[in-house]
């Protein structure tokens, strides 16, 4: 008898829980949240933010589970919608909109164990806050690590006061997620029409490698990190990094390992929105064991196999196996 394949797992969704819109409706009022009904259904709204566009398919389950079963998912791995995490509100407001989404979004798991998995939600205004909530999120929700928005509105993940949350997750063991947000410096780049093409990767690049010079790899060396859309633009422009660091002007700090592209390997990287090519690329360099399948859903959502591009690729049934099932095991529960 033939064995058969592992189910498949997709490491990089979006989701808004039903539950926490009407929850908003209720008491986000004191928290600077709002819901404003229009005529393509709720759209959440906060203080300092531009204004959002309606969650649409963020909040429906039926067409997710759908879309599953279509592209042969057996788990979906879902953090926020980076839009919606809260960057503007004042810390304390944040952290209480973080514990406030995580629980609704750890009912819906609840609800659905054999098809969801989760990332927490933190408040990034707040090192000492933002390592108090993962802590929760994760020993007492249950939830695999957390989904991070790379500098969003005037947010800076490199300050200093944001070590208490690099020490929680590296204390803990989990993976953080680094997701571009909506709203970061990449938004601004002219022509507007590039800014969701190319901003939003513009922002990982810039976010990761300035984490990366400034040592934090050195200070926490046991950190994981999952980089989204392939890496942004790191993996493929690293040498111009290099570069600059060997040159003196671009090196904030003195790196424990020769250059900054030494610990571009100690990352993760998963396969939406890059060529097949480019999947080559990441593979060859950080290894097969540090590639994984995700979809952005519902962003990406499409379809067309989410995995073709790594299907593409060359590799092997086995290798293919691990992308796609076994290295989400292995990162998020620490499986194998």
């Amino acid at each position: 008898m033939a064995q058969s394949q592992p189910a498949r797992i997709d490491s990089h969704a979006h989701i808004v829980p039903p539950s926490l819109i009407d929850e908003a409706r209720k008491s986000g009022g004191s928290l600077g949240v709002s819901v404003e009904d229009t005529d393509r259904g709720p759209a959440l709204q906060f203080d300092g933010l531009v204004h959002l566009r309606p969650v649409g398919g963020l909040a429906r389950l039926e067409p997710r589970l759908e879309w599953l079963d279509q592209q042969g998912l057996g788990m979906q791995i879902i953090g926020s919608w980076l839009d919606i995490q809260g960057y503007t509100l004042p810390a304390d407001h944040a952290a209480t909109w973080a514990r406030l989404f995580n629980e609704h979004l750890s009912g819906l798991v609840q609800a659905n164990p054999d098809r969801f998995a989760a990332l927490a939600t933190v408040p990034v205004q707040d090192g000492t806050l933002a390592a108090r909530e993962l802590e929760y999120a994760v020993k007492e929700l249950g939830m695999l690590g957390a989904m991070l928005a790379t500098d969003p509105m005037e947010q800076d993940l490199a300050k200093d006061t944001f070590e208490p949350f690099w020490d929680a997750a590296e204390e803990l063991g989990v993976p953080l997620v680094m997701h571009p947000p909506t709203h970061g410096f990449g938004a601004s780049i002219r022509p507007s029409y590039l800014a969701f093409s190319l901003g939003r990767t513009l922002d990982t690049t810039i976010t990761m490698a300035k984490l990366i010079l400034g040592g934090l790899l050195d200070r926490h060396p046991n950190l994981r990190m999952m980089l989204v859309h392939g890496g942004g633009y790191l993996p493929y422009q690293a040498a111009r990094i290099d570069n600059g660091y060997r040159s003196g002007a671009g090196r904030p700090v003195d790196l424990q390992r020769d250059k900054p592209s030494d610990y571009l390997p100690l990352l993760y990287y998963d396969n939406v929105g890059v060529s097949a090519p480019a999947v080559r690329m990441m593979h060859d360099i950080a290894g097969t064991e540090h590639l994984l399948l995700g979809s952005d859903y519902v962003f990406a959502g499409s379809q067309s196999s989410i995995s073709a591009n790594i299907e593409e690729a060359g590799f092997s049934t086995e290798q293919v196996d691990l992308i796609s099932c076994g290295n989400a095991r292995k990162l998020f529960w620490n499986e194998g």
